[in-house]
C-alpha cells in the first residue's frame, strides 16, 4: 500500500519553524489544536507520544525494497499467491480503524 504523507516526507515543522513561516508569509500563526488529555495525563503527553512516533516513522525506509524485490520476482515467475481472505480482513480492519 503507498500512502503519501506530504507532511511526514518533508519532515514535520517545529513549533517555531511554524510561526517564522507564518511571520515570512505574512499571516497570523495558526492556533495550535490540543488534545483532550486522557485521565492522569497532561496535555503534553499526548504531543510528546506524537513526536516520539514520527521519529519512529522518518526512522523507517519509505519502501521495503527487499520485499518489493521478493513481490516483484515471484510476479514474474508466476509464482506469486494473493490470500483473498487475509486481504479482505486487512481493508476491513483498516477501514474500520477509521472510525
Amino acid at each position: 500500500m503507498d500512502l503519501k504523507l506530504p507532511s511526514i516526507a518533508g519532515g514535520i515543522p517545529t513549533p517555531s519553524a511554524k510561526k517564522t513561516q507564518s511571520a515570512d508569509a505574512g499571516a497570523a500563526p495558526a492556533a495550535p489544536v490540543a488534545a483532550k488529555p486522557s485521565e492522569g495525563e497532561t496535555s503534553a503527553q499526548p504531543n510528546l507520544r506524537v513526536a516520539e512516533l514520527t521519529q519512529g516513522l522518518l526512522a523507517e525506509p519509505a519502501v521495503d525494497r527487499d520485499r518489493v524485490e521478493q513481490v516483484s520476482s515471484q510476479i514474474q515467475s508466476g509464482t506469486h499467491r494473493i490470500d483473498a481472505q487475509r486481504a479482505a480482513d486487512n481493508m476491513i480492519r483498516m477501514e474500520l480503524s477509521f472510525r
